[in-house]
């Protein structure tokens, strides 16, 4: 037990080290000649996300780079996202932009279905995948080419959860902002590919050579399995040193606790010892069997160990929540702790069962990750 205890805190602390130190990098090629790398933007879209997407969406319509081209792609002519874009395509008509109406089925994974033909109608080989609530400075283009090199085959980002206006946007910006950026950090450091379809680059030429997106179309998690693929091949898996800001808006709890339900479900059909071991490694479980074998061992008192314990925790995190660029203000604190008051049972409910609730349907995840339709 002391020794789970030290290993979650040192985990912690360097992981946050890690972590502050990789986002205070610069892109490693930023003096690259940009145009020789255009790019085409895959966006796939369903609905209004939120009410967000005509902000969402405007910045890749101001990015400042030579040459690139903006794909937005929806499954039904009737989806509301679709007017969006004509808007936004008549407000910008110098911007190299096409709407594609029309998914394609190649499995249960309706992102990938809905990305097909953008995919394959993409005029540039480097092809960059967008998530619809993601937001981006003109110069984010450049800097994520910016670390294109020969030995990398995906280009990714840590998602920094900004501006929630619900509890359960503070629980959801206190999970992206902390424990998913660390742990996605502390993967690259140990050697283990670990990608975010929110904003994900790579080359046509070298995805095609594991069979392309159709090939995805059977997985949850394609950017995973992609970014697993690009390995095989001999390629690596990058995060770039700046994170890609989610604009959080309203989010219900019960939006939080199943979107988390989904990714932890993902992590246990991909990884099944590392979940199950994976409560031992959040702050309140392994603070009290610190405190209590400290306790019986040295005869310090339960509650000051804890409270130490807490401290060091919550210090780190709230230095990681200001390096990925959220906004500190008072419910932080709360949602912190209640983050981790509910670790516990949110993931006794995703031991529970293996089918997870995904843009109206649900899927039944098997083991390594790939789904089937109920």
């Amino acid at each position: 037990m002391l020794f789970v205890w030290a290993l979650a805190l040192t985990v912690t602390v360097l992981g946050t080290w890690y972590a502050l130190k990789h986002l205070s990098s610069a892109p490693p090629h930023m003096d690259a000649p940009f145009a020789l790398y255009p790019v085409s933007i895959l966006k796939p879209l369903k609905g209004d996300e939120r009410g967000l997407l005509k902000e969402n969406l405007e910045g890749f319509f101001k990015l400042d780079y030579p040459k690139f081209e903006l794909l937005f792609s929806v499954a039904q002519y009737t989806d509301p996202a679709r007017r969006v874009v004509e808007a936004l395509m008549a407000q910008y008509p110098k911007v190299r932009a096409r709407l594609i109406i029309g998914a394609v089925d190649v499995g249960p994974n309706p992102k990938v279905n809905n990305l097909v033909k953008s995919y394959e109608s993409a005029k540039y080989d480097h092809l960059l995948i967008s998530d619809s609530n993601v937001r981006v400075s003109p110069h984010y283009l450049k800097r994520v080419v910016a670390h294109l090199d020969n030995g990398v085959g995906i280009i990714t980002a840590v998602v920094s959860g900004r501006n929630p206006k619900s509890f359960g946007g503070y629980l959801e910006a206190m999970y992206l902002n902390t424990f998913y950026a660390r742990f996605m950090l502390i993967a690259q450091a140990m050697k283990q590919p670990c990608v975010v379809g929110k904003s994900m680059m790579l080359s046509r030429k070298a995805a095609n050579r594991f069979g392309g997106i159709r090939t995805l179309g059977q997985f949850l998690a394609e950017d995973y399995m992609a970014g697993l693929a690009m390995e095989k091949l001999g390629l690596r898996s990058v995060i770039m040193s700046d994170p890609i800001h989610q604009e959080i808006g309203e989010y219900s709890v019960k939006d939080f606790w199943n979107r988390h339900v989904r990714w932890g479900r993902l992590r246990k059909a991909q990884a099944l010892v590392p979940f199950l071991v994976e409560p031992l490694f959040g702050a309140m479980i392994s603070g009290v069997m610190g405190a209590f074998v400290m306790n019986m061992w040295f005869h310090l008192p339960v509650a000051a160990v804890l409270l130490f314990h807490l401290l060091v925790w919550g210090f780190s995190d709230l230095l990681l929540v200001r390096k990925m660029g959220s906004s500190l203000k008072v419910p932080v604190a709360l949602a912190w702790f209640a983050r981790e008051l509910c670790a516990l049972p949110l993931w006794l409910h995703v031991a529970s069962g293996n089918t997870v609730l995904w843009r109206g349907r649900t899927l039944q995840l098997q083991r390594g990750g790939m789904i089937s339709a109920q």
